[in-house]
């Protein structure tokens, strides 16, 4: 499988390249620097692959890059968001494990 993702936009996707399907996909928006993560989705044939992390992954690089910050909306983002410490700096002050 060919992974491809994109966040030029919301939503931001990971697509299989060779079938066309969505794998995953998080739906944000920004306001100013802030990241919304609003929802976190993976496609049923795709779970426990771990391809909701790579999401995470690539979707955290994205806002550095760009010098943002995240605050997870979405109970599933928040909580694998706040689990892993290198993500610790990306997330709001205020929603960072303590």
């Amino acid at each position: 499988m060919n992974l491809i993702f994109s966040a030029t936009r919301s939503p931001a996707t990971l697509t299989d390249a060779e079938h066309g399907i969505v794998v995953s996909r998080i739906d944000f928006r920004t306001e100013g620097d802030t990241f919304f993560l609003d929802y976190l989705w993976t496609n049923p044939e795709f779970r426990g692959q771990g391809h909701a992390r790579t999401m995470i992954d690539h979707f955290a690089d994205v806002v550095a890059e760009r010098g943002g910050r995240i605050t997870p909306i979405c109970g599933v983002a928040r909580a694998m968001l706040q689990s892993d410490a290198r993500y610790a700096d990306l997330l709001q002050p205020s929603l960072r494990p303590r």
